[in-house]
């Protein structure tokens, strides 16, 4: 007969760190933001693709920081995602009413 006591534990069901997504995609909403407004049509799009280059690195520093290894790979995809369509809206956004 065996116990639960030598039963491996099992982790935790993976966090989400919801803050620290909505943080991510704040930051990509900023830098959208001012890249819309601020640069010229033209060069814009090299300007959009710095913008999900520094909103990826933020995403790395803040998943990072969580310390958590398990969902690492979902949580920083999911978040780059993210913060590549909240750009996008932001740039559609402002092509549209701009």
């Amino acid at each position: 007969m065996s116990t639960t006591d030598d039963a491996p534990e099992r982790p935790i069901a993976h966090s989400w760190h919801i803050p620290r997504l909505i943080t991510a995609w704040a930051v990509a909403a900023a830098i959208g933001v001012v890249v819309t407004l601020l640069v010229p049509g033209d060069r814009r799009f090299s300007w959009l693709v710095f913008a999900i280059g520094a909103s990826t690195l933020v995403t790395f520093a803040l998943q990072i920081g969580t310390a958590q290894r398990e969902g690492f790979i979902t949580r920083v995809s999911f978040s780059v995602a993210g913060s590549v369509l909240v750009i996008a809206l932001v740039d559609v956004v402002g092509v549209l009413f701009g």
